[in-house]
């Protein structure tokens, strides 16, 4: 064989093992170099991952961003929370000779959350009442620039009254003192958050010890998310194969209920885990636990939650949580992980036993010694009496609202935490509330065959209490049930008033400045039928017995409530004359100079006829109503304080002259059957009725408190009841509870003379008159004839009252 041949082959065998070697390596990734597709490949791929990481990075960065923005809206600001305006009752006070059975005090110390304990107390919120003696801790308030601070108070009782008063600490006599205003209401956003905000100072450091052992050990020791919790609760669950704990700190769960949603995802969790870190980074951890502090959930108060360890101690315990005893701190951090199960009120033996298993933990700790556990675990579990109501007083507080509503945008009212303080009373308010609801049903039931048969909606009634000396608006029930409707007969309804408006007629009549004839309690008019032209037609009243009596006496006339000698003084004193005083009273709704009138022939509100009837008990001074006190910021600024509105409008002499005429209503008129209900106090008032009796009312008062009641149909069908049958037992039922013992008489005014009259003919008394009585007069008014002068008419001495 040739060697050219040889070689030949040989070298090209090896360029064929070469080629084989190559592709062996190109399958296998490996060689010295690789060709330009593949390069090409991996550059693009290095740019795609590039510009991901960049995304990536600028996505991070915004929700870090994002989150970051969260934090300071939320969490870096002052006020962190949304707080609810609350409203105050006025304050009740303790004095020698209150009765405080008859002022129901035990039950204003229950719905204060005062706790009672027995017959001892040991701390703030407690109280013991016995037949001799009451002990009471008061408590903290902050009073509008009057800061509270509670003390121990013996009250001596003897037959159920107060005989003497003395500080326990220090043995002081007092005079006078002072039980907080109860909290009648809140006003929410849509939340329904019922919070108190509490510095981490003011909390014991029982209660923090045991919230951080109980919801997160190692608060101290991460910075925000624990990977040794998150591992601990992985392997407590696996073990036993379900959810047992939680890897969560104590800041994911800040940020849980304070930033996120409650639905439960991974990207809410890696949210949760990211706004824990960066607010472990901004904030220290007194910060962060005196906010967890002030928004964990703690129960529910009707439908607002209660959250807070603030208003869950007030809730629970009756006082503010720097009061609270170890055992107290304990059931408080034990209720976190359910406080429907733990309720100390719902389920006392749950929360004892939650309790103990906490206050086991401080001792392993050493938080507390073992004396201090064994003391804690023998505390009774006392808490305040559970309130049957939720809503309290709630036409006086849309009535508040409504005011407030002219002082302050919602969104202010709703969370800026305002602290309102009203004029209402809640012994007063309850005792109207039970009238009312009390007296319908006795209406409907005793004058069942009166009533139309089949009409659609029961009997409405309201009734307004005032303070006549002040204009503060003491208690209002605006229907019998709010719940069915929350229309407010007393603010909103407008209705005749009918006889309730003649004692304006008689006020001017007897008013020498007003009247363009003088006249007195004792002088005549003619009760005899007329007719007169008013508005194009002629117009005739007629009296409700269907009878004309004569001539008579202003007092008589008034205390029988005589339609047709009313409408005659009136005309005879001057309409436009009647017209101003009710104007000056404080009238505002539409009032015409005509006949009818002075019968009550036009419309107002019960609350409008109320306020203008305290010019009586205020001897001519008009008080308008009254309903805030102060309004004062979370901080204790006073943003609003109420000076009275006191005005004298009228002339003592003829103001008094009315209200001596308005006490024989009750005594001897158309307003006796309160007397035969058992109301004995000195009072005035008037009944009145409108025509087709669509409206009852009775309008009643002693020299301290004036009272509205009126009973009627809101479609103001008949109803066949007058103001003596249907208002007036309303109203004595409510004055019998609030004023057993009456307010004393009213004072008379200097130039106010008694003078002994025939209260037939009006004239001085002589031998020839039997039956002679003292009237008012004011000085230079009183008769110059004897009634043996004016002469008898025997037709005019009926006696008998008539129901009007």
């Amino acid at each position: 064989m040739s060697p050219y041949y040889r070689r030949d082959r040989s070298q090209a065998n090896r360029q064929r093992q070469m080629q084989e070697r190559k592709r062996a390596l190109a399958r296998r990734g490996g060689g010295r170099s690789k060709g330009p597709g593949v390069l090409r490949r991996a550059a693009r791929l290095f740019k795609v991952l590039v510009v991901l990481a960049i995304v990536g990075g600028v996505a991070l960065l915004y929700h870090f961003h994002h989150l970051d923005g969260m934090i300071e809206e939320k969490f870096d600001r002052p006020r962190k929370w949304d707080l609810p305006s609350r409203v105050f009752s006025d304050a009740e006070y303790l004095y020698p000779g209150l009765d405080i059975k008859a002022r129901s005090i035990a039950s204003k110390l229950d719905r204060l959350d005062y706790r009672n304990t027995g017959q001892e107390i040991k701390g703030p919120g407690e109280y013991s009442l016995t037949d001799s003696r009451l002990l009471i801790h008061l408590h903290d308030f902050d009073y509008p620039d009057d800061p509270f601070k509670g003390f121990p108070l013996e009250v001596g009782i003897e037959g159920g009254t107060i005989r003497q008063m003395k500080r326990m600490d220090t043995g002081e006599a007092l005079e006078i003192a002072r039980l907080e205003p109860e909290q009648v209401a809140s006003i929410f956003n849509e939340k329904m958050e019922d919070r108190t905000p509490v510095a981490l100072s003011d909390v014991p450091e029982n209660l923090v010890r045991a919230i951080i052992l109980i919801e997160d050990e190692r608060f101290f020791e991460h910075g925000g998310v624990d990977p040794v919790g998150i591992a601990r609760a992985a392997l407590a669950n696996l073990k036993a194969l379900r959810i047992v704990q939680g890897g969560s700190t104590l800041t994911q769960q800040l940020v849980k209920n304070f930033f996120l949603y409650p639905k439960r995802s991974f990207a809410r969790k890696l949210n949760e885990m990211l706004i824990a870190w960066r607010i472990e980074k901004k904030h220290s951890k007194g910060e962060i636990l005196e906010a967890y502090l002030n928004e964990i959930y703690l129960g529910q108060r009707g439908s607002a939650s209660v959250s807070g360890v603030e208003e869950a101690s007030r809730l629970y315990f009756g006082k503010a949580a720097s009061q609270l005893t170890a055992g107290e701190c304990a059931m408080i951090a034990g209720m976190i992980k359910s406080p429907s199960l733990y309720n100390p009120i719902a389920n006392p033996e749950k929360a004892r036993e939650r309790r103990d298993f906490v206050l086991a933990g401080m001792r392993d700790k050493g938080f507390i010694t073992a004396e201090e556990q064994g003391k804690a675990k023998k505390e009774k579990i006392v808490t305040p009496r559970v309130r049957t109501r939720t809503v309290v007083a709630p036409y006086f507080i849309d009535f508040l609202k409504r005011q407030l509503a002219d002082l302050y945008p919602p969104d202010v009212l709703k969370t800026e935490g305002l602290r309102i303080f009203t004029t209402l009373d809640m012994f007063m308010q309850l005792a109207a509330e039970r009238a009312v609801s009390q007296g319908i049903a006795s209406l409907e039931r005793d004058y069942a065959t009166r009533l139309p048969r089949e009409h659609e909606g029961g009997l409405q009634a309201c009734l307004v209490a005032v303070q006549p000396s002040t204009g503060y608006l003491r208690a209002l029930v605006g229907g019998r049930d709010y719940a069915d409707t929350q229309f407010d007969r007393c603010t909103q309804a407008m209705r005749q008033p009918g006889s309730v408006f003649k004692p304006f007629v008689y006020l001017t009549a007897m008013d020498p400045a007003r009247s363009r004839a003088l006249f007195t309690p004792a002088s005549l008019v003619d009760d005899t039928s007329f007719s007169v032209r008013s508005g194009g037609k002629d117009w005739s009243p007629a009296n409700y017995d269907k009878k004309e009596h004569g001539p008579v006496t202003l007092r008589r006339a008034l205390e029988q409530s005589y339609n047709i000698a009313s409408a005659k003084l009136a005309i005879e004193a001057g309409l436009e004359n009647v017209v101003k005083t009710a104007r000056d009273a404080g009238i505002e709704s539409e009032l015409m100079a005509v006949p009818s009138m002075a019968l009550g022939a036009f419309e107002v509100t019960p609350m409008e006829m109320a306020s203008a009837y305290t010019i009586f008990p205020n001897g001519g001074i008009r008080a308008d109503p009254v309903s805030i006190i102060n309004v004062v910021t979370k901080e204790g600024e006073v943003l609003e304080k109420k000076s009275l509105v006191m005005k004298r409008e009228f002339e003592a002499g003829p103001v008094f002259l009315t209200t001596s005429v308005m006490k024989g209503v009750l005594d001897s008129g158309t307003g006796a059957g309160a007397r035969s209900r058992g109301f004995t106090a000195i009072a005035a008032g008037k009944t009145g009725t409108t025509s087709s009796y669509r409206d009852a009312w009775f309008v009643g008062f002693t020299p301290k408190l004036l009272a509205l009641s009126w009973v009627g149909y809101d479609d103001n069908a008949t109803m066949n009841l007058s103001g003596a049958s249907g208002a007036l037992p309303i109203w004595t039922k409510f004055m019998n509870e609030v004023r057993p013992n009456g307010d004393g008489d009213f004072s008379g005014p200097s130039g106010v003379i008694l003078v002994k009259i025939d209260p037939v003919t009006g004239g001085l008394s002589d031998s020839s008159c039997p039956g002679g009585r003292f009237e008012v007069f004011i000085k230079g008014t009183e008769p110059e004839k004897t009634c043996s002068e004016i002469g008898t008419d025997a037709s005019a001495r009926e006696t008998a009252p008539m129901e009007f």
